[in-house]
């Protein structure tokens, strides 16, 4: 017997898986939801042979993305099954397998997307008995004007091998991928439709009657689920007003305390400045200033807020001036030998202890006098010519 395995994916869902992932910065990924249904079918052929086969469909209806990647599994591909499980405790029936999407990337999957398709193959077939989970992947490009996207995808399984294998699938509205006999596409029995038929206990004698029945049926479908979207699109929009409010709110309050957080510091900061200020005052009070002026080069030289000490100091140091020079500079800026001058009576001292006022200069002039006596040669006859001296 001949087997067969094909993925069957709806304008709707291929729309809406494409939304989902052009939405998303860079990678998403997620769950395909549908159901899978098997039927075995008679080929009629020229040959002999029996030709029955087993057909799988595994009918995509909608997909799950996740809020981000790489939530469900280890960087090596091993599955952790305990946050799987938590994460889709009411929609594990439902899912028939998953998708990676990457822009601008190759859509041949890597080693670590087989991994992942493995362990969720193992995990679904241990946990939910399905023997049958397909991964799909997905990429875009874009033209260099931005105007034309193209949109790649490919669908695969781990087959019985342990080998990654492609498997053909079918859009509706997108052409036919083969020809040959056409046939419509088998519900399955736990579909909405099979459902409604059901409750409608239709009677197939009466086929007019059972068109309407099923049609009405259909129509109270449609409007109970219309009623129930429309108020939960009241409350997504309810609940997105609600957190713009609250993020609003948490960037007012955020903006609030980094002010005053920095009022603060600013606060702080001034004040362990004046403390600081104060501290260096007290030290500098309680230290006394001490400059040497002959040894100091930056030191200027006519200051006029000297101290008598330091001018005293400064005197004792110049060695060679007498008692009123020294005098005078202790209280003048320096010392004045124009005042010497100021008198032409004023002539110089011939005794040392002698006193004179403090602008005048001393000289001290040595009373023996030395006396140059002149040799006369007197035996040196030079005629009539005077003697030599």
């Amino acid at each position: 017997m001949a087997y067969t395995e094909k993925v069957l994916l709806s304008g709707t869902a291929l729309s809406f898986l494409f939304y989902e992932c052009v939405n998303s910065g860079n990678s998403q990924e997620g769950f395909l939801i549908g159901d899978v249904t098997s039927e075995i079918t008679n080929h009629i052929s020229d040959t002999q042979s029996d030709n029955t086969r087993l057909d799988t469909q595994i009918n995509i209806k909608t997909v799950l993305p996740l809020p981000s990647v790489s939530l469900f599994y280890f960087p090596t591909g091993r599955i952790k099954e305990d946050i799987l499980s938590d994460m889709l405790a009411s929609t594990a029936s439902e899912i028939v397998g998953w998708y990676k999407y990457r822009k601008n990337a190759n859509i041949k999957p890597t080693f670590r997307d087989k991994l992942i398709s493995k362990g969720l193959q193992k995990y679904f077939e241990k946990h939910h008995g399905k023997k049958n989970f397909v991964s799909c992947n997905i990429s875009n490009k874009a033209s260099s004007s931005g105007s034309t996207h193209t949109f790649m995808y490919r669908f695969g399984k781990i087959n019985c091998f342990d080998m990654y294998e492609y498997i053909e699938d079918v859009t509706a509205n997108l052409g036919e991928k083969y020809t040959g006999y056409k046939k419509a596409h088998k519900s399955p029995p736990h579909s909405i439709f099979s459902k409604i038929v059901k409750d409608s206990k239709v009677q197939v004698n009466n086929t007019n009657d059972a068109i309407l029945t099923i049609q009405e049926a259909v129509d109270a479908k449609l409007v109970k689920e219309a009623k129930i979207a429309a108020k939960n699109e009241c409350t997504i929009r309810e609940l997105e007003a609600e957190i713009k409010q609250m993020a609003t709110i948490l960037s007012d309050k955020q903006s609030f305390e980094l002010q005053s957080t920095y009022n603060k510091y600013m606060e702080e900061k001034a004040m362990n400045r004046e403390a600081e200020m104060a501290k260096a005052c007290l030290e500098a009070l309680k230290i006394p200033l001490k400059v040497d002026i002959l040894n100091a080069k930056n030191v200027p030289r006519n200051s006029n807020n000297m101290d008598s000490e330091d001018s005293v100091q400064l005197i004792e140091n110049v060695s060679g001036l007498s008692p009123s020079l020294l005098q005078a500079g202790s209280s003048k800026q320096g010392l004045n030998y124009a005042a010497a001058l100021k008198s032409k009576s004023e002539t110089a001292s011939t005794s040392k202890e002698q006193n004179h006022s403090d602008d005048l200069i001393i000289f001290d002039v040595e009373d023996n006098h030395v006396k140059k006596t002149v040799k006369v040669n007197e035996e040196i006859n030079c005629g009539d010519s005077s003697p030599e001296y």
